[in-house]
């Protein structure tokens, strides 16, 4: 599906009002979408664009979303140690580490700082646990997410307790508003999730530490952002391309 029909379908599907979900639970806002506008795959295709990837919102929902992992060169402590040191026993009789960690002492601790360049996790005794550069989880999310659909809901319930949705904005979103990326890092609106065991053999199983947000805040980590169903569909398409354009020759110049 190209942009242009994509377009069309929101912009009619908004005129429908409210719709039923066709599936309970989180994924429900997504698949419904998708199923409403005949999308088979979660990605809007673009002539000289590649993919964009789509996502659904419920309008103020609190729901997280990983926006990266990352973990390269970032621990100071050894996991291992890491993990006996300040870990605990899991449901599943496992030494473990799993918690969230946002500007504030969190109960195992850790907290968040920026200090100059680097975006720092230390735990309350004084430890340094792991430090990344700023510019190294901006790049990350810029290669993550270098673009998006969001498409916004109104959501409430029918007389049987099901969800329906009311499809009535959609952004599309591209480049990394480093300024708000930096204040999201420092105000502990960006999160960051240890998720870290050791296996019956005493090695290290990490899923990988996320950098999460609420999803109500995903918009204002991108710079450009066009409302697709107030502005003029010719007009956007030769945005997204001149955008695309200058990032190529961007890409081209710094690889010369």
């Amino acid at each position: 599906m190209d942009l242009a029909e994509f377009v069309r379908k929101i912009r009619e599907l908004k005129a429908r009002g409210y719709i039923k979900a066709r599936r309970r639970g989180d994924t429900g806002i997504g698949y419904t979408l998708e199923q409403e506008i005949g999308l088979t795959e979660n990605n809007v295709s673009k002539p000289d664009l590649g993919d964009i990837e789509l996502k659904a919102h419920r309008r103020n929902s609190s729901s997280r979303i990983t926006l990266f992992t990352l973990d390269r060169n970032a621990w100071k402590i050894n996991q291992r140690n890491l993990i006996l040191k300040y870990g605990s026993i899991d449901s599943k009789g496992r030494r473990s580490l799993y918690c969230t960690v946002s500007n504030k002492p969190n109960p195992q601790g850790f907290y968040t700082v920026c200090i100059a360049d680097k975006f720092c996790l230390f735990h309350t005794d004084g430890e340094l646990i792991a430090e990344w550069r700023v510019e190294d989880l901006i790049n990350a999310f810029s290669k993550k997410m270098p673009n998006l659909i969001l498409v916004v809901a109104d959501r409430k319930l029918d007389s049987n307790g099901r969800e329906e949705f009311w499809y009535n904005e959609a952004y599309y979103l591209e480049g990394v508003d480093r300024d708000k990326f930096i204040e999201f890092l420092q105000s502990g609106v960006i999160t960051v999730d240890l998720r870290m065991h050791l296996r019956e053999n005493n090695t290290v199983r990490n899923h990988g530490t996320a950098f999460r947000i609420e999803e109500k805040y995903l918009h204002e980590l991108f710079s450009s952002r066009i409302n697709l169903l107030e502005s003029n569909l010719e007009k956007t398409e030769k945005t997204v391309e001149s955008n695309n354009r200058a990032k190529i020759r961007q890409k081209r110049l710094t690889d010369f």
